[in-house]
This record gives structure tokens, C-alpha cells and sequence, in this order.
């Protein structure tokens, strides 16, 4: 099986794509994973949707807003509005937190790293 994160941007336009994901393939989402880190004593969250694999291609794909969302005391207003999406799309919530993907010299070994993750706590399929 092929897993791969689909990177989004951290703007409102990019953040009413992934609503827009939520809303419009809510029987193809798996979950939505919260992932909260600390970047510079600054506190941040990356939302990412996680979507059933497909039934041709054996694809898996994990769209996400890397490290742009303000991970405060209220919730934010974008983290707020992609949350009550998913609850009122029926897809589970969960939260995690992890380490920056400034630790990791690439972008890609840092996906890897939140794969590694996501299938040990079974949120995402075992590879096959």
C-alpha cells in the first residue's frame, strides 16, 4: 500500500480546501488527526485528514496543513471550523503530539516519521 501526505498550504484558502474535503468525501475519511508541536516556544497544530485507501491503486492519501494553525488556550478559529466539520461529517478526532519537522532534514523523512506514528497507533492501515 502506498501512504503519502498531500501537503496543503497554511492560508485560509488552503484551510476551506481541507473543510471542503471533510465535507464533500466524508464516506471516503478515515479520521482526523490534530498533530500538536512546539516550534520556537510557539505552540502549533497540523490538521491532517486521513482517507481510506482506494479501491484501485492501493493508495492511501493524508491531506494536511503543516504547522501553520496557532495551537492555543481557545482554539483557533481555523482549528475550530475544520474540528466541527469533521463532527458533524462523523469523522473521529484525535489528537497527538509530535515532534517539529524541523528536526528532520527533509520534509519527506518527517512524513515517514508521522506514518510510522499514525500506523502504530492503528489510524492508519499496516502495510500489506
Amino acid at each position: 500500500m502506498i501512504q503519502r501526505f498531500i501537503e496543503l498550504g497554511e492560508g485560509y484558502a488552503d484551510i476551506y480546501e481541507l473543510l471542503d474535503l471533510i465535507r464533500y468525501n466524508k464516506e471516503r475519511a478515515s479520521r482526523l488527526a490534530v498533530l500538536h508541536t512546539v516550534i520556537n516556544d510557539r505552540k502549533v497544530v497540523s490538521p491532517a485528514l486521513i482517507m481510506k485507501k482506494t479501491e484501485m491503486g492501493n493508495f492511501q492519501a493524508i491531506y494536511i496543513s503543516r504547522e501553520g494553525i496557532p495551537d492555543l488556550e481557545d482554539p483557533s478559529e481555523r482549528l475550530k471550523l475544520i474540528e466541527s466539520a469533521a463532527s458533524e461529517s462523523g469523522i473521529p478526532i484525535v489528537h497527538l503530539e509530535v515532534q517539529p519537522s524541523a528536526v528532520f532534514g527533509e520534509t519527506e523523512l518527517y512524513f515517514q516519521h508521522l506514518i510510522g506514528i499514525l500506523r502504530m497507533n492503528r489510524y492508519i492501515a499496516p502495510l500489506s
